[in-house]
């Protein structure tokens, strides 16, 4: 987690991140966001860091799809994902 403004990208497998602007500019696409981030560099929602699967619009906490626990897609998974499409 940082202070430094973060930036979302998508993975080449769909996966959305949040780095620094630097980090995030390697990956292409990339836009800033209010948002912060967990040790990982995956978003934090409602104090918990979600791995979102953008391109199956699926969304877990505590892991990933292998071992987290699958969650309703926060809406502003949504819009990030769609506006790095």
């Amino acid at each position: 987690m940082s202070a430094q403004p973060r930036f979302a990208f998508l993975s080449s497998d769909g996966i959305l991140h949040l780095h620094d602007e630097e980090h995030a500019a390697q990956h292409g696409k990339h836009i800033q966001t209010s948002l912060t981030d967990d040790e990982s560099g995956f978003p934090v929602v409602e104090g918990q860091g979600v791995v979102y699967y953008a391109l199956e619009d699926k969304a877990y906490v505590k892991g990933n799809k292998n071992d987290g626990q699958l969650i309703p897609t926060p809406l502003v998974l949504k819009q990030l994902a769609a506006e790095l499409k």
